[in-house]
């Protein structure tokens, strides 16, 4: 296990290093630059602290303590790196004076943390590191520094990732963001995990030299949010967006679900609409677009078939007191509309009001009276399949929530008594 993670781990950050490396020749900003090394800087330094490769070195002492050596190093100056992503992400841009400042603190820290290996005398013996009893807590030291360093490095690029997702809307970019902001705080786990060595280090002087299976499953499953996060916008557009594909399916599903009221109110009384009547009401994951295009069929498969019981004065029964609401722009309401001009909620409204109508009328077994060639049809969309969908969302809202809809529906009921009972 503990092979696997961290060679997974060490691919994953290689691979996104060199796709990184790809970008910088194509020209980028520094941010870009302090990526690729970080993820080059990690990825060797999972490579090297694989216990197959530690295994492999034990032949060759003391290659392998100055392995060991370097690999700590190299994790220390990917936490650098992560930094200085943080501070690139300021919205006023990299500060020089604070990148200055935390470059020689930096420096200080790998210094200090080099300096404190050798003075502890590491030796790596057997996939150990051992030091002498009266150098133990300097294998002690080490560690808290490493990690003390580490997780303040990731709790500033985790705030300033933070504060990006906030301003980013939803799309390929926010949900990137997202990701990265996942392997940050995972990371923080990752680096404090090297504090649960200190206890080993003080009573026995000994250190694990390759990575535990612990940090090498958490080393993977953050590689894999990091390198996720950073190509989330490159898998959206490339062959057709495999990674936007399980949103798009999620967001048909929600729409298919929501459109429920009004499906299952044609349906009942238009069972013939159907046009897979062995098809479940829930829809596969994967299935849910296709799912969701013949339910929009569907619904104005009912909507034709309801014609004969259409109201001829739908438009009275959604707005009895003639007013027909308010129109909105891209910034908020803009003011009262007309008989022309009617808001798209208002329009709902009023299709949602007639096929109400229409169903209590196709209840009753007769067409009203009043109906006649001028009465309302269905809002003509133009465009897209989803642009189809989201009228039908208004509709269906309008349909299960507005009063006025609620009104037409007890009119319409009343109406239908009356011509069953006789002209009045």
């Amino acid at each position: 296990m503990a092979d696997l993670g961290s060679l997974v781990a060490a691919a994953l950050f290689l691979s996104f290093a060199l796709y990184r490396a790809l970008i910088i020749w194509r020209g980028s900003d520094p941010a870009q630059r302090y990526i690729a090394g970080f993820a080059g800087c990690m990825g060797a330094a999972m490579l090297f602290r694989a216990p197959v490769v530690m295994s492999a070195l034990r032949d060759l002492a003391p290659l392998d303590t100055v392995v060991m050596l370097v690999t700590h190093e190299l994790k220390s100056f990917a936490h650098v790196l992560l930094l200085l992503v943080g501070l690139s992400l300021r919205p006023a841009g990299p500060d020089r004076g604070a990148q200055r400042r935390q470059l020689r603190l930096a420096a200080a820290v790998l210094v200090t943390g080099a300096a404190v290996l050798l003075m502890a005398g590491v030796r790596a013996e057997s996939g150990l590191a051992t030091a002498p009893p009266d150098r133990r807590w300097f294998l002690a030291v080490y560690n808290v520094l490493f990690a003390a360093y580490g997780t303040w490095c990731l709790l500033v690029l985790t705030r300033e990732l933070v504060r990006q997702t906030r301003q980013v809307a939803a799309g390929p970019m926010r949900t990137g963001l997202r990701l990265m902001t996942f392997a940050a705080l995972l990371g923080i786990v990752w680096t404090l995990w090297v504090l649960t060595y200190v206890p080993m280090n003080l009573t026995q002087g000994l250190h694990t030299a390759s990575e535990d299976a612990v940090c090498s499953v958490l080393g993977a499953v953050t590689a894999a949010l990091a390198t996720g996060g950073a190509t989330a916008t490159w898998w959206a557009s490339a062959s057709g967006g495999p990674l936007a594909a399980p949103g798009r399916w999620l967001s048909a599903y929600r729409r298919h679900r929501a459109l429920e009221p009004l499906w299952s109110a044609l349906r009942t009384e238009l069972p013939q609409i159907a046009l897979d009547p062995a098809a479940p009401r829930r829809p596969v994951l994967w299935r849910a677009e296709f799912d969701l295009y013949r339910r929009v069929i569907e619904i104005r498969d009912g909507h034709l078939a309801l014609r004969p019981y259409f109201p001829a004065d739908a438009t009275g029964r959604a707005a009895p007191d003639g007013t027909y609401g308010t129109a909105v722009g891209p910034t908020g309401p803009v003011g009262p509309v007309g008989p022309g001009e009617r808001s798209a909620e208002v329009r709902a409204v009023v299709e949602a009001a007639t096929i109400a109508a229409a169903l209590e009328g196709k209840r009753a077994g007769r067409a009203p009276a009043g109906v006649h060639s001028s009465s309302p049809v269905s809002q003509q969309i133009a465009g897209t399949v989803a642009a189809e969908v989201a009228w039908l969302l208004l509709v269906t809202a309008a349909f299960v929530s507005s009063p006025e809809v609620a009104a037409a529906r007890v009119r319409a009921r009343m109406d239908a008594i009356g011509l069953q009972d006789g002209p009045r």
